[in-house]
């Protein structure tokens, strides 16, 4: 037997397979290489130590060789050649310090037919390499140069290929089928969430998780992701990377080598925008093209497959959707990081865009846009009002609508003590009856045009211009109906005074100042009339039909002082 001492790791690992590991005048320095893919599953006959028990026994018969060392791929696909132990392969031989190959068959060698045989080529005519394949077609290049050319080893690798092309489309049918279950198809857990050794649902992580909801609050109160990155790598808090790994996790990416730690401000924007955090299974980001070109392509987020309630939330919805709402106004931040308080919120009711902050003579305003850059041909000076003025009157708008609020819910839970409530929405009954006479009357017109084309009445383009804009109304017709029966069927389960659109108001009941996570969950519009009036326009309008529809149908004069919209004037410059 051999001496083992100074050889190779993965050669002195399998070393007592073989019965020598040299003879005779080393002509043959054998490099055995073995590989196996996740598509070859559990075969025994593939597995990593029978191939190299199948060529240990076939070197019974070789002379003059030394053996190398062992190349293992082991869960490596055989459709490329990124491979990291093919790679140190092709570097000994490129070095001249490996002359002869050997693999079980060529299966293990590649399962791609036109790099198989071109890197084959390459091998033996430049570098003179000996390749040795010891199942069907058997191929010793030194014996017969010409074997790599034969068609029985086109037909192997085109086997080999077609096999690794059928895999691919059942695994890839079958990830498909897991990803719209919400069931994880591998994959590290986000920041937040600890893998699950004992299913597919990942695990809460308290720890990080912690941070995840307080980077949502600093959004939420109005922090631009690069305040939020500064304040997070001002705390020491470790970046997800150096966090992962600080926990014992065997995480790693391609800017793994080179994390510092930090936070940046594209991995904090990333995090606020990913519905894993509100127990979503988010998967179908990326994709291949087949199953011989592996890199990932980014796919568009509409293309992703979302599936909610598949694990635990870090944030709540309503912070989320605050947040979501906060980030889609692309409000500039100040040089502190901050947005300013109405950001995004404060409209001019005559252009309708946005209205911008600006300072003269030591007060804040806001002022239109349009007058600011294109002047008052286009729009007047008159719609800019003192920050400090709208404070105070959005503040005291709110707080009535709260008072009203207030009272609408006693009346609702008045009406919910009576023996006898009706539950039934003429609104949206009458809104029914009319998108079905509308149904009714296009589908009446799409047949009529159908029979003045038989009669000759009209010509085949009229008839087809004619139905496609009519089935384009019937669609939208249908949405409506499919939307509005739906409210129909909330509004049979009555309201109640514990009803979401209470509790979002009330909860800021004894408010004495305005902060920006209330006013963007509270308001979708301010507007700056030509007057000097303010507008505030209120979210939830749906769950606030509702109620009210609810009160009017259990009340026989309705004098409920609460409307959507309330209006004030502003007697102030």
């Amino acid at each position: 037997m051999d001496n083992h001492n100074n050889l190779k790791p993965n050669l002195s690992a399998y070393a007592h397979l073989f019965d020598r590991l040299s003879s005779g005048n080393p002509t043959w320095l054998i490099g055995v290489y073995v590989r196996l893919s996740k598509e070859d599953g559990n075969s025994v006959s593939l597995s990593i130590i029978n191939q190299i028990k199948m060529i240990a026994r076939a070197l019974r018969t070789f002379d003059d060789f030394r053996i190398v060392d062992i190349y293992i791929d082991d869960g490596k696909t055989g459709t490329d050649f990124d491979r990291s132990d093919y790679v140190r392969l092709e570097e000994a031989i490129f070095s001249k310090e490996v002359n002869c190959m050997i693999v079980k068959d060529l299966n293990r060698y590649a399962r791609n037919i036109a790099d198989g045989i071109k890197v084959l080529d390459d091998f033996v005519l430049k570098h003179k390499l000996r390749f040795i394949s010891l199942g069907i077609p058997e191929i010793d290049t030194y014996k017969d140069p010409t074997a790599i050319s034969s068609a029985e080893v086109y037909g192997a690798l085109n086997a080999a290929e077609d096999f690794a092309r059928t895999t691919s489309k059942k695994v890839r049918a079958i990830k498909a089928i897991k990803r719209e279950d919400g069931e994880k198809n591998g994959g590290f857990p986000p920041y937040g969430y600890l893998p699950n050794p004992d299913g597919e649902h990942w695990l809460y992580d308290p720890v990080a998780g912690e941070v995840v909801k307080q980077i949502y609050m600093w959004s939420a109160g109005g922090m631009s992701d690069r305040a939020i990155t500064k304040k997070l790598n001002s705390l020491g808090i470790p970046n997800p990377t150096a966090y992962k790994n600080s926990i014992g996790l065997k995480y790693c990416n391609s800017h793994s080598a080179n994390n510092s730690g930090l936070w940046w401000p594209q991995t904090v924007r990333r995090l606020l925008e990913d519905k894993t955090h509100i127990g979503c299974s988010v998967q179908g980001k990326s994709s291949s093209f087949d199953h011989k070109r592996h890199k990932q392509i980014p796919n568009k987020k509409e293309d992703y497959v979302i599936v909610g309630g598949c694990h635990e939330k870090t944030v709540s919805d309503d912070l989320f959707d605050t947040v979501a709402q906060l980030r889609s106004g692309r409000s500039r931040a100040t040089k502190e990081g901050t947005v300013h308080l109405f950001a995004g919120l404060v409209y001019c009711s005559n252009c309708n865009l946005a209205m911008k902050k600006t300072s003269a003579r030591g007060y804040n305003y806001l002022v239109c846009k349009t007058y600011l850059y294109l002047g008052e041909d286009h729009c007047t000076r008159r719609r800019t009002i003192r920050f400090e003025t709208l404070e105070d009157i959005v503040l005291a708008v709110i707080q009535a609508q709260i008072g009203l609020v207030a009272d609408l819910q006693a009346i609702v839970g008045e009406i919910n003590e009576r023996p006898e409530i009706n539950r039934q929405s003429i609104r949206i009954n009458q809104l029914l009856e009319n998108c079905q006479r509308e149904f009714e009357k296009e589908t009446q017109l799409l047949d009529a045009s159908y029979r003045d084309w038989k009669n000759g009445d009209i010509s085949r383009e009229q008839y087809q211009r004619i139905r496609e804009e009519t089935e384009k109304k019937l669609e939208q017709i249908r949405a409506t109906l499919q939307t509005l029966s739906a409210e129909q069927l909330k509004a049979a389960k009555g309201v109640q005074a514990n009803n979401e659109y209470f509790e979002r108001f009330l909860k800021y009941q004894n408010i004495e100042e305005l902060d920006r996570l209330m006013l963007i969950e509270l308001i979708d519009r301010i507007y700056i009339n030509e007057d000097k009036s303010v507008k505030v326009e209120f979210n939830f309008q749906d769950q606030y039909l509702r109620v009210m529809d609810f009160v009017q149908q259990n009340t026989v004069e309705p004098d409920v002082p609460l409307r959507l919209t309330l209006e004030k004037k502003n007697k102030s410059l």
